[in-house]
């Protein structure tokens, strides 16, 4: 039992941020959900439907991200550059997705006749429609675009080019490193671990490459980015204003001098 312990830590852990990456990534604030998040409750339940199923031998429920962001965007209404308006949150596509689920056990032969390259190819799709919103694809996207082309937000207006790309590059390779060693069966099992070390690395390696300013828009919350928007704008208005007003002394200065200089000319002794 005691040896079991350690794959049972890397399973507990690899549920836990399956589940936890999931939930955030639906319970986004850009997604404008009006109900409530349980993030503890739902933990509570996944956490007793695992030790069911694990006595009974049956699969453990776990997160879907893909079908759940998918069904997030089949329920929302969005602009044509996808951005969310609002979504209709309903119990009944879930429950009636689930009840499919269930009925496909008794059509399991006809299932079988399903060539595995058409599910692959839904598989694809249902993650390639979600990648509309998906930030790190965008700046993706933007290392062989012309910068005249880049979307006008906020981490391509207020940082450079080199550093925006840099952090792209970085979370790329990062990205290939864990489908590396979740593509790999003999080291599969330290998939959670990997997911782990990408926290230190944000809390205190990228600090030291890219300023905190950097790190806001290209990653927080939009609440932070837009707070922080706000005060460059505002800065921005207090170097125009600033420019004015210096602009107007030195025309006022000019102004007094060539005052000056006639009156000079006019009591000028012949």
């Amino acid at each position: 039992p005691f040896l079991a312990a350690v794959p049972a830590v890397l399973a507990f852990l690899l549920v836990f941020l399956d589940d936890g990456i999931t939930w955030h990534l639906i319970n986004h604030p850009s997604h404008g959900l009006t109900h409530g998040v349980s993030y503890n409750y739902d933990t509570i339940i996944v956490g007793v439907m695992i030790a069911v199923n694990s006595i009974l031998g049956l699969p453990w429920l776990v997160a879907a991200t893909v079908r759940s962001l998918n069904h997030l965007h089949a329920l929302g209404d969005k602009t044509p550059c996808g951005k969310f308006l609002g979504v209709q949150e309903t119990r009944l596509t879930n429950l009636i997705v689930h009840s499919l689920v269930l009925l496909s056990i008794f059509f399991l032969s006809i299932i079988k006749l399903i060539p595995v390259p058409v599910l692959y190819g839904v598989f694809l799709y249902m993650g390639l429609a979600s990648l509309g919103t998906n930030q790190l694809w965008g700046r993706v996207k933007m290392l062989l675009m012309q910068p005249m082309l880049y979307p006008d937000v906020p981490y391509t207006k207020y940082i450079e080019r080199r550093k925006m790309h840099m952090y792209t590059i970085i979370q790329v390779v990062l990205f290939t490193i864990l489908y590396a060693v979740k593509s790999i069966k003999s080291i599969a099992i330290a998939f959670p671990l990997i997911i782990g070390a990408f926290i230190p690395i944000r809390l205190y390696a990228l600090p030291k490459i890219f300023t905190k300013d950097e790190l806001i828009l290209l990653d927080n919350e939009d609440e932070d980015i837009q707070k922080l928007v706000r005060t460059f704008k505002i800065s921005d208005d207090d170097q125009i204003n600033d420019a004015d007003i210096s602009g107007q002394t030195d025309e006022l200065c000019s102004k007094d001098e060539s005052a000056l200089k006639s009156l000079d000319e006019a009591f000028e002794y012949p």
